[in-house]
């Protein structure tokens, strides 16, 4: 019977020798433990699985296009996907015009009204592009009349 490890404390070799008496453990514990020994296993079954990928993705190729596709199919469907992006950059360009110009239509409320007295330079500077952000926002709305 030994009762002292020949080892530096916390250094076990041995580590199919701990007992799996797991009635004293909580659930959490327990399920530590099972994810524990699931991956023993799978590292001991699947040791070359690095290269078991190297070999699968060397034995690959890359056709240009997909099975059961001809090409002119796949030239509409990328000119539709593509018109169908610009048309959401359209839109999504158009909504922030349309935030800026509330915004200024805001400002220029209360500068009226007196409640904003002393506007500082980059408020002036935003009101002043008013023109520019409404003509930005007819182009736009005639791209997407037009997509």
């Amino acid at each position: 019977m030994k009762s002292r490890s020949d080892l530096p404390p916390g250094l076990n070799f041995a580590e199919d020798e701990k007992p799996k008496d797991t009635t004293g453990l909580s659930k959490s514990a327990k399920k530590n433990l099972k994810r524990k020994e699931k991956k023993k296993q799978a590292a001991a079954e699947g040791g070359n699985s690095v290269q078991n990928v190297t070999d699968s993705m060397a034995a690959s190729s890359i056709s240009e296009k997909p099975k059961g596709q001809t090409a002119d199919n796949s030239k509409a469907q990328g000119a539709t996907s593509q018109a169908q992006s610009e048309e959401a950059d359209l839109t999504k360009r158009l909504k922030n015009l349309k935030k800026k110009l509330r915004q200024i239509e805001g400002l220029e409320a209360k500068i009226q009204s007196g409640e904003l007295a002393n506007p500082e330079k980059e408020q002036l500077d935003k009101v002043a592009r008013k023109s520019e952000i409404l003509s930005e926002i007819e182009d736009l709305e005639l791209g997407l009349a037009d997509v």
